[in-house]
């Protein structure tokens, strides 16, 4: 009987602690579970923090440098035009002065009427000496032969060459804003532009993935300044996100670094157009605007891989530069067409000696 007891005794017991031990595990397993959940709520809001705070010194450093380029490139246009202005003034104040040259008279040549005026101070004799008692009487001043007045050259006042009549109304007017403006804008003056006749055959290459897809691609052309012209030397690709009918650069922080690295100027942009022909859409318009403000030299390039066509295009001036920098709607949008608001670049010569690298950043 009293091993059944104790028999009893031990069965009832672990059944007893496997209870226990099962509930224990239960309450750690559940307790562990909900630890692993906070630390990762925890890890995944400590990583949320430092994206926001990294997106957040990204975007300081895209706008510092963005400003330090747009800064650097609005000096270099500026300095231009004021030099090329000051050289147009110039030019037309020099061909105004040769047209009507100014008659002075011919300088008069004075003789020295009195040459024997000028003589040596008298002093008086040291042989012998002047009694004390005596007064001192100065010697008489050496007499000098003057000329007669009858020799003496005459001049006729009479003769006297009129003043030159000046027109005051070619005098050169103030420029005003507008003058300068358009001095500035004027055909004479742009630049040529240098573009390598092989650039579009490798853009295109390198964004037939994008074009297979009906996708657009776009690129910015980056060129040196040689002999006061810029020949285009480098395509970039920064990272980008498009459709089939716009595309939108992203990190353009790399984009400026790659540039500022070489020393390279901005001097247009380059796009695809997988299903249509080789134009500037109202998108496009408004997007080039901002180039040809900040360099009136800057170039479109369109390529239209579908039509086999490629196209340069600059926005005209005044009238396309007008229309398109005081219009405010976005997206896709009509225009006037009459009178054209782009034409075909005439400051662009294609060269096919020349090569240019296409550096795809995405």
């Amino acid at each position: 009987w009293y091993q059944r007891r104790v028999r009893e005794a031990v069965v009832s017991t672990q059944s007893t602690g496997e209870a226990i031990k099962n509930c224990l595990i239960m309450t750690y397993t559940e307790q562990h579970k909900k630890w692993l959940k906070d630390d990762e709520i925890k890890r995944a809001e400590a990583e949320q923090a430092r994206l926001q705070l990294e997106t957040k010194r990204e975007a300081a450093e895209v706008a510092k440098k963005r400003r330090e380029m747009e800064r650097r490139e609005t000096e270099l246009a500026w300095s231009w035009s004021r030099s090329n202005g000051n050289w147009r003034r110039q030019r037309t104040i020099a061909t105004k002065a040769v047209a009507e040259p100014v008659v002075f008279p011919p300088p008069v040549k004075r003789q020295n009427t009195y040459p024997n005026l000028i003589a040596e101070p008298y002093l008086p004799s040291s042989e012998g000496s002047i009694p004390p008692s005596a007064p001192y009487q100065p010697s008489a001043p050496p007499q000098v032969a003057l000329p007669e007045i009858n020799s003496l050259p005459v001049v006729d006042r009479s003769t006297k060459p009129p003043v030159p009549c000046v027109d005051r109304s070619t005098k050169p007017g103030t420029l005003d804003a507008s003058d300068m403006f358009a001095d500035m804008y004027s055909q004479d003056s742009a630049r040529c532009i240098i573009v390598p006749a092989s650039l579009p055959d490798k853009f295109l290459s390198v964004c037939l993935d994008n074009t297979q897809r009906n996708v657009e691609t776009c690129g910015i052309l980056a060129a040196k300044l040689t002999a006061n012209n810029f020949t285009i030397t480098h395509v970039i690709l920064p990272k980008q996100k498009g459709t089939p009918d716009s595309c939108q650069t992203l990190a353009e922080e790399e984009l400026f670094e790659y540039q500022d690295k070489l020393d390279l100027i901005t001097v247009g942009w380059i796009h695809t157009h997988p299903t249509q022909s080789a134009f500037l859409s109202s998108v496009d318009l408004h997007t080039h605007c901002s180039y040809q403000l900040m360099m009136r030299e800057a170039i479109a390039i369109v390529c239209a891989p579908k039509h086999k066509v490629t196209g340069i295009y600059s926005l005209t001036d005044p009238h396309g530069m007008e229309v398109i920098s005081r219009c405010s709607v976005s997206g896709f949008h009509p225009h006037p067409t009459i009178p054209a608001l782009f034409e075909d670049s005439k400051h662009v010569r294609l060269d096919a000696s020349l090569t240019a690298q296409v550096i795809d950043l995405r």
